[in-house]
């Protein structure tokens, strides 16, 4: 074989490697699925706080009022708004309590990464008299 010239063989190799490492390098992107992305509105700092927050919310307070509401009962700043922010996206849960379904997501803030917690009220569970005739 003329100096310069590369087997075919070699080249088979060459690009059965080149896949293998694009592969790799595929799943090592999709493995780090923790991809942060701009959130904004009220967030808590616990996750009981967040609910005692919504149940304020569906009780007909407004988000100032619902907040201030909780930041008196725990007797610090837990809930406040927030303007857009990056955040890591974390566990979802769906919470039942008192009659109310609450489904509930944690965000990791960055660059502190401090968990904190925002959620909304899917419905409830209580039978009113009206239900009760139909």
């Amino acid at each position: 074989m003329p100096d310069g010239f590369v087997s075919g063989a070699f080249l088979k190799k060459l690009a059965v490697l080149a896949a293998l490492g694009t592969a790799c390098v595929a799943h090592g992107a999709s493995a780090g699925s923790e991809q942060a992305e701009r959130v904004r509105g009220y967030f808590c700092d616990a996750k009981t706080d967040q609910i005692a927050f919504l149940n304020f919310k569906a009780q007909g307070e407004t988000e100032i009022m619902a907040a201030n509401a909780v930041n008196k009962q725990t007797a610090k700043m837990s809930c406040a708004p927030y303007l857009p922010v990056m955040a890591i996206p974390g566990k979802e849960q769906t919470v039942m309590r008192d009659g109310l379904v609450y489904k509930l997501q944690s965000f990791a803030f960055l660059p502190e990464k401090v968990e904190r917690w925002s959620g909304t009220v899917l419905g409830s569970l209580q039978v009113t008299a009206r239900d009760q005739d139909i």
